[in-house]
């Protein structure tokens, strides 16, 4: 018992030291007539104070529950605060490696992961997408552990960005009614409720406007959203019932594998998921690509190192990129990268459920 404290301090203090050294080096990156931190300055002016304020346009647009937690960095200096927020990201990706029996292999994907193009990009603009995968893995282990209050919690923090975890939340709650007693999904249901009813009550209203107003008419298929509906009807000349035919069969393909293989939850289920709320969102950005390659291609790679490589080649791809081409084409590569994502993962699930299939993958396995 002694050493499993002593343990948990040392690693306490390991973190602490970590964010210490982020928040002194990023005070010293110049932010200003440049787009550094351009969605963390946002968000900080929203929470500056420690109060959350909601503006009808260009201000923050996530939920009041999932932003408590971060209410303690507006009473910080932006680039302070900016430097925390990047140091407990990279902490959240290296925690969400899974731990394999290569330990050389174990910290490459480490590496990989956070050295990645979206990685990068998530700390470069101050994005939440790190918050997301916290939420996701605590979903999983609150899921696999009928650990009631981390399933909750990882709810809150995952729905940050609700529009890229949507199926995942559907199916989570219909395996948690399937596997769960009544008892403990009432009292999960009940946890749940509450949080969310209260910060309603709080922000509720300036959020509703926040999100559907203006905000929702500039953003949804501008040049940045990665969604399916988006990226076709920005190319023009795609009819829309193919549009609506696509939508509906990826939705229709996702809910059918997770059906399948019910009752399990994967990383690379769960990655599935996540890429399909994306594809099929109102609107999603491609900041989210870094949710879909910490939760599911990472995992992949680690299975199966033909199809993780070819899906990290793709996802760093645009360090090769120009400002204009990344202006201009981002979002329609995240596009086709997320719905290739979702095609592996979602073969990948189905072959678990089917004999023949699961000895047809089992062939393309790369001996580690």
């Amino acid at each position: 018992m002694r050493y499993k404290i002593l343990d948990l301090a040392i690693l306490a203090l390991s973190i602490l030291a970590v964010l210490i050294l982020f928040a002194i080096f990023f005070e010293k990156i110049p932010t200003q007539n440049n787009t550094l931190a351009m969605d963390w300055k946002t968000s900080w002016a929203s929470i500056r104070g420690g109060d959350l304020q909601y503006l009808p346009v260009d201000g923050l647009r996530f939920p009041p529950w999932s932003f408590v937690p971060l209410l303690p960095l507006g009473l910080l200096p932006m680039q302070t605060a900016w430097g925390i927020l990047a140091g407990v990201g990279v902490v959240i990706l290296v925690v969400s490696v899974p731990r394999i029996e290569s330990k050389a292999f174990y910290w490459l994907s480490i590496i990989l992961l956070v050295i990645s193009f979206p990685s990068i990009r998530n700390i470069a603009d101050g994005n939440m997408e790190n918050l997301v995968v916290g939420g996701v893995l605590l979903i999983l282990y609150g899921y696999s552990s009928k650990h009631i209050y981390a399933l909750v919690a990882g709810i809150l923090l995952a729905t940050i960005k609700l529009q890229e975890v949507t199926l995942l939340l559907m199916v989570v709650a219909l395996y948690v009614l399937l596997t769960w007693t009544p008892r403990n999904w009432l009292k999960m249901g009940l946890w749940l409720t509450g949080a969310i009813a209260l910060s309603l009550i709080w922000r509720g209203q300036s959020w509703f406007v926040a999100l559907f107003g203006l905000n929702y008419l500039k953003y949804t298929n501008s040049i940045i959203d990665i969604s399916v509906f988006a990226a076709l009807r920005r190319l023009g000349f795609i009819p829309p019932f193919v549009i609506t035919l696509l939508w509906m069969a990826i939705l229709g393909i996702t809910l059918f594998a997770a059906w399948k293989s019910r009752t399990t939850l994967s990383r690379e289920k769960a990655g599935m998921l996540i890429a399909g709320s994306l594809l099929i969102a109102p609107y999603a950005a491609g900041n989210s690509v870094l949710s879909v390659l910490a939760i599911g291609i990472i995992p992949l790679l680690q299975a199966n190192r033909l199809l993780g490589g070819i899906l990290i080649v793709l996802v760093n791809l645009p360090y090769l990129w120009s400002s204009d081409l990344l202006y201009n084409f981002q979002a329609y590569y995240w596009t086709v990268v997320i719905f290739i994502t979702w095609a592996f993962l979602a073969w990948r699930c189905l072959s678990a459920t089917s004999p023949h299939k699961a000895h047809l993958g089992a062939s393309l396995e790369i001996s580690k």
